[in-house]
């Protein structure tokens, strides 16, 4: 026979009380006599009784959970910013619930109506899609990354996504590169438009005609994304991707064709995820600092369930210099 937890009514059998009173002892909200106090305590020791956390919270009029919303739970620019958020957390009553939005409007306002149904008391947005009207049904604090948003009860982190693009594409230009190609993507939030059109500026100012293909912003789009763009641009010289993942791609690709990095083809990524210090050869990249990111959003988080106005502090953007671009002559 499987053995059950205790529950509070055998405790209130055992220590002689009513469960409304063990209840009491518990939640500590009304004034309870020693002697039964002492009974409840000593029932729940010899029972081994364990009360429920949600249980005690709903008590409380409280969950004590805080939703997250990101785009997918492999991703290696978005899994330290969670990591980091849930390692903060962890001395705090607050834990999270995170779901994977998959790229997906339709998924994101799915998981809203989860989060939603979870009664969370406040919601982190990491590079999602979610327009302001979408979120004013939680009647909670928003947070959120990689978009601006600016209705009441939201506050975001917003990085200069435009202007490290514009200074990428620029870094290709001083390298004396003028066919110069971007990756971006029809997913992703308002960050990844902003990498477009920081590189359609610098080829503007350049003088130079702008050569775009849309990936997935994963390893497998940025393959085939690369390999539209030489059916279409074969002279390209230089290839700027909206993230380290399209970057990787695109790398497979031109080893395929024979075409080498640097010697052929230079390669800018964007993100500096863990892996690209170590492609082969190193990859040239903007640094988003994910942990960074995560502890930010963790302190401003925080504030937010403590009642407090956060402050989120801008976070520079820096063009990290490896191997995966050479100057050519112009």
């Amino acid at each position: 026979m499987t053995r059950t937890h205790p529950t509070i009514a055998e405790v209130a059998r055992r220590a002689g009380v009513s469960p409304a009173t063990v209840s009491r002892v518990l939640n500590g909200t009304a004034r309870v006599s020693r002697e039964k106090v002492r009974a409840v305590l000593q029932a729940i020791e010899e029972l081994g009784y364990t009360p429920s956390p949600l249980a005690q919270s709903l008590a409380k009029g409280r969950s004590y959970a805080v939703g997250i919303l990101l785009p997918d739970f492999g991703s290696p620019f978005y899994g330290p910013i969670l990591e980091a958020i849930t390692l903060e957390l962890e001395a705090t009553p607050f834990r999270p619930i995170a779901v994977p939005g998959h790229w997906s409007l339709v998924r994101e306002l799915e998981a809203l109506d989860f989060l939603r149904g979870h009664r969370v008391e406040a919601v982190v947005l990491l590079g999602t899609s979610l327009e302001e009207s979408a979120l004013k049904p939680l009647g909670v604090p928003v947070l959120a990354f990689g978009q601006a948003l600016t209705g009441p009860q939201t506050w975001s982190l917003v990085l200069d996504n435009r202007e490290a693009a514009h200074r990428a594409t620029r870094y290709l230009l001083e390298k004396g590169h003028r066919h110069i190609a971007h990756i971006s993507s029809h997913r992703g939030g308002a960050d990844v438009r902003e990498r477009l059109q920081g590189y359609r500026r610098a080829m503007r100012e350049a003088g130079l005609a702008p050569r775009v293909v849309f990936g997935n912003l994963q390893e497998d789009g940025g393959y085939e994304a690369t390999k539209e763009l030489f059916a279409r641009f074969p002279d390209t010289t230089a290839i700027f991707a909206a993230n380290d993942q399209t970057a990787i791609g695109a790398r497979l690709y031109l080893y395929e064709k024979g075409l080498r990095v640097p010697e052929d083809v230079s390669l800018v990524g964007f993100d500096d995820i863990p892996l690209a210090a170590y492609q082969i050869p190193p990859l040239t990249t903007v640094r988003q600092p994910a942990r960074e990111i995560g502890h930010a959003l963790a302190q401003a988080l925080k504030a937010l369930l403590e009642g407090e106005v956060p402050t989120l502090f801008p976070i520079p953007l820096q063009l990290v210099e490896r191997y995966s671009v050479r100057e050519v002559g112009t």
